[in-house]
């Protein structure tokens, strides 16, 4: 439908300039026209003026006869002289007939009482002297002490008032037209023929003409009643406007045309997305089971790393790859920008009486392939003595050999000290030193994880099918790798917080933000019927931000919503972005569900949520990052129901 609505408004530009084109052409034309008529009957006036008119006088029933350049213009069918009692006394046309009295002629009787000093331009009419249809361009003649001595006429066929489209292309419905201020029609050409003497001063296009001389409009024809795009230019120095005008239906009907076959290709399409849906809920139906499984195991490992307060490392075996959490960075008062120790650099914080047994444990653990955990005492480049409990995993590879470590290190200094309040102190500890980084990384790494755990056991059932499409199983197992590296992305961008790197900031398009965040919530949520819209401003296309933490803030927003709507009867959760003031745009999620209870303000707090399962970090998280890039974000309640949030994102170009 957009793309039709976008079809029909190009082809009514065209259409407008097109008759706005040609209508000027007809103005300038015509005026050309006028003025060499003008020219002529000046030529006359001067000689009559002068006293050189005698050769211009004849008499009745033997006018003089007129030659020269201006009887062989042919534009003029032809010129006469009338004297003050309206006798013909001269003309160019050839053989005249016997004597002729126009006083009583529509273009002789104004210039008897007045002289307007202008050329006169008559009505269509039938010449007595021509035995034709034509229209006068009179003059009025004056003797030298300015009294009243007839008149100078010019014959014009109407046709020739619209000749510039005679031999010009012009379409079925295309109407050029002369008209008078007066609304008589001077002269209109249709592709089928030429008409004059038409009275339109009660219709539109006369109405619009008196209102305004020179325009371009859609309105109904003068004649034929139906919807037209009209174009209407006044002649500077004479009674007359041009209007030039083609019907809208003709303009309208390819663009019409294509319409109809964008919605009859936009129908296959949502058929083939019905279709889809109905597979795609086939196939979640049959994983629902494992899915829950899924999901409280993922549920135990987020709490868990959340009250854990400990920080986690890998290691390769025959190399120099090593990872380190930005904790674990922190309990070695090691700067994150070394990077991991080597084995070498550890042993330097390991105590004497603990670097044996580090040294074996970890030899035991490889050896056995069995998870072990041991206490190390450690001297920091503070000078201080630490016990740090570490526990170690062997990590595999697909043939099963052990290829490395992986685990956690725990400072248990407090608890060692004071056993008798282990439990509270390492509580404490933990809160204050590792609760925000895990519960960040905990909170955020979610979507990704789940997301690539949901794609690869997509993949996995399709492999294990002979006659499933492998294209499909390559499909997911590369969208997994694409959401394995957005979990990657974000724990370097946690490492990159701690470093106090800056934020990669780049134009991004919100639109793909917004695509990424549907299809995530697609495959990794339940989403229960619930609707999902956009309403992107074109104008607010791009910001000036980091993706991916953008693209965080978008993913909790949008889940936050999406839980808060599945309460409503017919739920809906909307993305919409329009341009704010101070070169900003702005971006909000509304749902319609029950709103937010009390101060919106104070859900951006930490650990404050509207939830009996939520961490009260998601709101805060997105606050942080949003002021980071010199915006800001507010949640509100909204008048017909339901929460929105928004926030404001400095625009780029896109």
């Amino acid at each position: 439908m957009y793309q039709s609505d976008f079809e029909r408004r190009t082809a009514e530009r065209g259409a407008m300039a097109q008759v706005t084109f040609r209508a000027i052409m007809l103005q300038q034309y015509v005026t050309r026209t006028l003025d060499a008529a003008n020219i002529a009957t000046l030529h006359v006036a001067e000689i009559e003026e002068d006293g050189r008119g005698a050769a211009l006088r004849g008499s009745a029933g033997r006018p003089a006869r007129i030659s020269g350049p201006i009887a062989r213009n042919p534009s003029f069918l032809g010129l006469s002289v009338a004297d003050a009692r309206g006798e013909i006394v001269a003309t160019t046309v050839p053989g005249a007939g016997p004597a002729i009295n126009v006083r009583g002629h529509p273009a002789f009787m104004p210039h008897v009482a007045r002289d307007t000093d202008s050329l006169f331009v008559s009505k269509p009419g039938f010449s007595r002297i021509l035995g034709r249809n034509s229209v006068w361009l009179s003059r009025r003649l004056n003797r030298s002490d300015g009294a009243f001595d007839g008149v100078v006429a010019i014959n014009m066929d109407p046709a020739q008032l619209t000749g510039i489209y005679d031999q010009a292309a012009i379409s079925t419905s295309d109407v050029a037209s002369v008209v008078g201020l007066d609304g008589i029609i001077r002269s209109r050409r249709t592709r089928n023929g030429i008409s004059s003497g038409e009275d339109i001063s009660k219709s539109r296009a006369f109405a619009v003409e008196a209102q305004s001389p020179n325009t371009t409009y859609l309105g109904p024809g003068a004649f034929d009643g139906q919807p037209r795009y009209v174009s209407e230019r006044h002649i500077a120095g004479y009674p007359l406007f041009v209007s030039y005008s083609v019907r809208q239906d003709e303009v309208l009907e390819p663009a019409r045309h294509r319409g109809r076959l964008f919605l009859l290709a936009a129908g296959l399409v949502t058929l083939l997305d019905a279709l889809l849906a109905v597979i795609l809920i086939v196939v979640l139906r049959r994983r629902e089971q494992r899915a829950s499984v899924l999901a409280a195991a993922k549920a135990q490992l987020e709490e868990a790393q959340r009250v854990g307060q400990i920080g986690d490392w890998a290691f390769r075996l025959n190399s120099t790859e090593a990872r380190w959490s930005p904790e674990l960075f922190r309990l070695y008062e090691r700067d994150p920008q070394l990077g991991a120790p080597s084995a070498q650099d550890f042993e330097q914080w390991l105590h004497p009486a603990s670097a044996k047994a580090h040294w074996d444990a970890v030899a035991r653990t490889l050896e056995t392939g069995e998870a072990g955990s041991w206490e190390v005492m450690v001297r920091l480049p503070s000078g201080g003595l630490r016990n740090h409990l570490i526990s170690a995993v062997p990590t595999r590879d697909e043939q099963g050999r052990i290829t490395g470590l992986h685990g956690t290190t725990q400072d248990v200094t407090e608890r060692k000290k004071l056993e008798s309040l282990q439990a509270e102190v390492a509580h404490l500890g933990r809160v204050e030193a590792m609760n925000a980084m895990a519960a960040t990384l905990a909170h955020e790494l979610n979507q990704p994880l789940t997301a690539a755990s949901n794609y690869l056991f997509g993949s996995r059932r399709m492999l294990l099918k002979p006659d499933a499409p492998r294209a499909d199983a390559i499909g997911g197992l590369e969208a997994a790798r694409e959401q394995i590296g957005l979990a990657a992305e974000i724990i370097r961008r946690a490492r990159a917080m701690v470093a106090k790197e800056p934020t990669k900031m780049a134009p991004v398009s919100i639109a793909e933000i917004v695509d990424d965040a549907i299809t995530l919530l697609a495959a990794g949520e339940k989403l229960g019927g619930i609707q999902l819209r956009r309403a992107l401003s074109p104008e607010a296309s791009c910001v000036l931000a980091d993706r991916i933490q953008v693209q965080q803030v978008v993913m909790n927003l949008a889940r936050n919503a999406c839980e808060a709507a599945a309460e409503a009867i017919h739920p809906q959760v909307t993305i919409a972005s329009n341009r704010a003031e101070d070169g900003f745009v702005c971006i909000s999620i509304e749902d319609n569900g029950p709103g937010f209870p009390g101060d919106a303000d104070q859900l951006f707090s930490p650990f404050v949520t509207g939830k009996s399962d939520g961490l009260g970090l998601g709101l805060s998280i997105s606050r942080t990052i949003i002021e980071a890039h010199g915006g800001r974000i507010w949640a509100e309640n909204r008048s017909e129901g339901g929460g929105r949030v928004s926030f404001t994102l400095p625009f780029a170009a896109p």
